[in-house]
């Protein structure tokens, strides 16, 4: 029966999770092992209930005779709660020492494979719902593995009881396997169904997580145009389908309990029937009636729990084998074995003979650029035209389709990925920063920097101005993705997280561009400095910004059009030229058409 996901994503699920088990082997095993106590305590008990009450009944004329018998049956009765005792506060405490470190295993491994893929994952898959397969993995996990504590005990169980109750009569455990069976398929049955409904309302209730959240983050919009009543309007249809789809869940769940419930009361009345009516015949002692009573009600209690469980369990293993996805999505760019370092010494970049195509789109076709270490080359285009892909191969975010990127004679194809970010320091245009303080993020670029390394790069990039005016100064928190700061000011501790990195390729991507005029001329001076020395790459929409730079290539349609200084194309006349004249406010436009 199909129970909410495939027998390949169980089995690819079940080695996921046994590679973590391996990692502390005797735990788990002590810990499963020791949850079977729980059966033997459900039955064996009731079996020396029987013998000290047969034995109590035998002897009624010489109570002080059976009292030889008798006290070694209440020492084994002794024996028998110690060791029941012992073996599940073993249990207990094995698991609070076992299940912290599976999950943060589970969720540190996840972590590091999602966390090296490429930017391009990242703008293809919403980082919360990353996030949420990463948690609901580990607490799906760690939700089956309790439910497997209840389930090997039931099963357990219904094979000693079939044992024990075969002992006192074999109708009795004719009538329990019966019993048994329909219990386990009544449950699966259900379970199936429930699963359906329990993975229905989950996908409608993170949908309507997810318009609750867009509805929050677009707050702005909703005061602009105060449109309070629209929105709580347009939230209440989803939560409608929500809450229409969890009754029908919830109502799986109680269908399934009412159906146990009345398979229960059968099984009660008809064994209580049997247990009466064969302790009249005189066929079983008065110490079985209560063994196969005491007995019954036990099991009953172990596997209406583990009916209960039963459709949490198949909802959480459909739930994890969802997680899983993100596990096997392959990474776009990936170090081969024994691959050596990148080492820079000059900063020299040569484009060989490159090819490169962006899903069907062809970016690049053997292009060849050789940029000379140190030197300061512009990048300008039209949106669109390459420049940021051209960066972005660079940075061996995606993979050439064909040709060479060399770093010092160095193929990057060769080398590993850190250690090539390690020698490329890039600002970005629009700068995002971590939720942590402003000294934090300064520090990123260069985690071991002493505090006056910080301090000083602060005070290079300008940050130190408003840094001081925060509350709480370098120990300010940025709020979430930097939200507390203005543009300007996101850039400018940017700046000053690669003004400490101090790698020997820069890249600064409209670095300035949001910086007020003053701001930028302020700055200007210490981006020159930093780029003294070091191979340089700006891209840039304000041309001015340009004009000093060694050399300028001219993008268009991942084609590089022209190249050569700003006098030089100026003085040709073409493109960049037409650009130029173009300019409104010193900014380039978007497009060729404004």
């Amino acid at each position: 029966m199909k129970v909410g996901t495939s027998p390949l994503r169980i089995k690819n699920l079940i080695s996921f999770i046994w590679k973590f088990i391996r990692l502390q082997p005797w735990n788990f095993f002590f810990i499963f092992s020791l949850s079977l106590i729980w059966s033997i305590d459900s039955t064996v008990w009731p079996y020396l209930l029987r013998l000290i009450i047969d034995t109590l009944a035998q002897n009624e004329a010489d109570r002080l005779g059976a009292w030889g018998s008798l006290k070694w049956l209440l020492v084994a009765a002794v024996c028998l709660w110690t060791t029941v005792e012992i073996c599940f506060r073993t249990r207990d405490f094995l698991r609070a020492r076992s299940f912290p470190k599976l999950e943060a295993d589970i969720r540190m491994t996840m972590f590091d494979h999602i966390q090296h893929h490429s930017p391009k994952y990242f703008n293809e898959h919403f980082a919360g719902s990353l996030s949420n397969k990463i948690s609901d993995m580990t607490n799906e996990v760690s939700s089956m593995l309790h439910s497997l504590m209840i389930f090997l005990p039931a099963i357990f169980s219904s094979i000693l009881v079939l044992f024990f109750f075969s002992e006192v009569n074999p109708l009795f455990a004719m009538m329990m396997g019966i019993w048994i069976a329909i219990h386990f398929t009544v449950c699966f049955l259900f379970s199936s169904k429930c699963v359906e409904y329990s993975k229905a309302h989950g996908e409608v209730r993170s949908s309507l997580a997810g318009k609750i959240v867009d509805s929050f983050t677009n707050n702005f919009a909703v005061n602009l145009f105060s449109r309070f009543s629209f929105e709580k309007h347009r939230i209440a249809g989803y939560q409608k389908i929500e809450q229409e789809k969890n009754y029908k869940a919830q109502y799986c769940v109680a269908l399934m309990l009412m159906s146990l419930s009345i398979l229960f009361l059968v099984c009660i009345i008809t064994l209580n029937a049997f247990l009466v009516l064969f302790w009249i015949q005189n066929k079983i002692t008065t110490g079985e009636v209560v063994q196969v009573f005491n007995t019954t009600f036990n099991v009953i209690m172990i596997l209406w729990v583990a009916g209960d469980m039963m459709p949490k369990f198949f909802n959480s293993l459909g739930i994890a084998s969802q997680a899983l996805s993100v596990m096997q999505d392959l990474q776009d760019v990936v170090d081969p074995p024994h691959t050596p370092p990148l080492k820079v010494e000059k900063g020299e970049i040569i484009f060989e003979n490159v090819s490169f195509h962006y899903g069907e789109k062809k970016l690049f076709d053997k292009k060849d650029v050789h940029i000379k270490g140190g030197e300061k080359v512009g990048l300008v285009g039209y949106s669109g035209a390459g420049k940021s892909t051209f960066v972005n191969l660079i940075l061996r975010f995606f993979p050439i389709t064909k040709g060479r990127i060399l770093i010092d004679g160095q193929d990057i194809a060769k080398i590993t990925l850190e250690s090539l970010h390690k020698q490329i320091a890039l600002i970005p245009q629009d700068p995002l920063l971590f939720h942590r303080t402003l000294e934090d993020n300064i520090q990123y670029g260069k985690i071991e920097a002493s505090r006056e390394e910080i301090y000083e790069a602060a005070r290079m990039a300008h940050c130190d101005e408003f840094i001081k005016r925060s509350p709480h100064g370098y120990a300010s928190l940025v709020g979430e993705r930097g939200t507390k700061l203005s543009g300007g000011e996101r850039q400018r501790i940017a700046i000053a997280r690669a003004m400490l990195a101090a790698c020997p390729i820069l890249i600064l991507d409209e670095a300035t561009s949001s910086l007020d005029s003053v701001t930028e001329n302020y700055i200007q001076e210490s981006l020159e400095r930093l780029m003294q020395n070091r191979t340089t790459i700006v891209i840039a929409h304000r041309l001015s910004t340009l004009a000093k730079m060694d050399r300028i290539l001219v993008f268009d349609q991942g084609k590089i059009v022209e190249e050569g200084s700003h006098a030089e194309l100026l003085a040709k006349q073409g493109r960049y030229a037409h650009m130029w004249k173009m300019q409104v406010g010193g900014f380039l436009p978007e497009s060729p058409r404004i």
